[in-house]
C-alpha cells in the first residue's frame, strides 16, 4: 500500500476498495500515514513471544547455577521479573512502529477523560473476568475433559519484595505492553489489511501463543493455556472495537492481572514472612 493512497485512507475516512477503516475512531489510528510491510507485521506478530521465551531461558540458566536441581518449570515462577523487561521492549518497539506509520504512542494513548476512562475500564474489568473464567471453563473442558489436575509441589514460598513486584508492578508493564501491541497497533493493521474478523483471530491467536512462554511445558497445560488466553484475545478485541480506545482496556487488563497474577504471588509472600 503506497503513503498517498494510505494518507488519503486517513484523511477522507475510506480504505482501499471503498472500505470504510474498521477502527477508525480508535485513538491514534486515523494518524497514520503510511503502512508497514508484512515482514514487519509478522516479526511484530512473533517477537514478543520470542523475547518471552528468551528471557525465561535466561532465568532458567541463572537459577541452575545457584541450584543444579532447578527445573523449567519451577524457573517461571521468576520471569515474573523478567517480563518486565520484555513489557519495555515492547512499549519501545511499538512506539517505533507507530512513528514508521506517522503516529505515535502518545497519541495511541490519549484520553479525554482520565476518570470517564478509569471507570470503564473497571467496568470492563468485570466483563473481562467473567468471559475470563467462562473461557478456562471451556479450554479445560476441551483439555481434560473437565477440571484439571492440581500441580505437585504444595505452597509457594516467595520473598516479599518478590509479592511487591508481582503486585505494584507486573500488572502495570504488561496492561500497557499487552494493550499497545496487540489491541492498539497489530489488530488495527491486520484488520485493514484482511478483514475485520481476520485481523480479530489473527491477534487473538498471537496473543495465545506468548502465553506458552508462561506456562510450564506441558502439551496439556499449553493447550489449555493457549485456548484460555486466545478466548481472552478475542474477548479484549471486541472490547477494542466497541470502546474505540485503550485506556480502558489497560484498566481492565490490569484489574484482571492483578486479581489472577499479583494478588495469589503477594498472598504467598506474606505467608512465607
Amino acid at each position: 500500500m503506497s503513503t498517498d493512497t494510505t494518507t488519503t485512507t486517513a484523511t477522507t475516512g475510506a480504505s482501499p476498495g471503498g472500505r470504510r477503516p474498521v477502527m477508525a475512531n480508535l485513538a491514534g489510528v486515523t494518524a497514520f500515514t503510511s503502512s508497514p510491510g508484512w515482514a514487519w507485521l509478522v516479526a511484530l506478530l512473533l517477537w514478543r513471544t520470542a523475547w518471552l521465551f528468551a528471557a525465561d531461558a535466561v532465568v532458567f540458566g541463572v537459577m541452575r547455577l545457584v541450584d543444579p536441581a532447578t527445573t523449567w518449570g519451577s524457573a517461571l515462577l521468576w520471569a515474573n521479573v523478567s517480563i518486565v523487561v520484555v513489557d519495555v521492549l515492547t512499549i519501545v518497539v511499538v512506539a517505533y512502529s507507530l512513528r514508521r506509520v506517522g503516529s505515535s504512542l502518545r497519541t495511541l494513548l490519549r484520553t479525554r477523560s482520565v476518570g470517564k476512562d478509569i471507570a470503564w475500564g473497571l467496568l470492563l474489568g468485570l466483563i473481562v473476568i467473567v468471559a475470563f473464567f467462562a473461557g478456562n471453563f471451556v479450554a479445560n473442558l476441551i483439555t481434560y475433559q473437565g477440571v484439571p489436575p492440581i500441580p505437585e509441589g504444595g505452597s509457594i514460598a516467595v520473598p516479599m519484595w518478590f509479592g511487591l513486584w508481582c503486585l505494584i508492578v507486573m500488572p502495570v508493564t504488561i496492561a500497557v505492553a499487552e494493550e499497545v501491541l496487540y489491541r492498539g497497533y497489530l489488530q488495527h493493521v491486520l484488520s485493514e489489511r484482511l478483514g475485520r474478523l481476520v485481523g480479530l483471530l489473527i491477534m487473538s491467536v498471537a496473543f495465545g501463543i506468548q502465553h506458552l512462554a508462561l506456562t510450564a511445558p506441558d502439551p496439556q497445560a499449553w493447550l489449555a493455556r493457549f485456548l484460555t488466553t486466545f478466548f481472552a484475545g478475542l474477548v479484549f478485541g471486541l472490547l477494542a472495537w466497541w470502546m474505540k480506545r485503550l485506556w480502558p482496556l489497560i484498566v481492565a487488563h490490569w484489574l484482571l492481572d492483578v486479581l489472577f497474577l499479583g494478588l495469589p504471588l503477594m498472598m504467598a509472600a506474606v505467608g512465607s514472612a
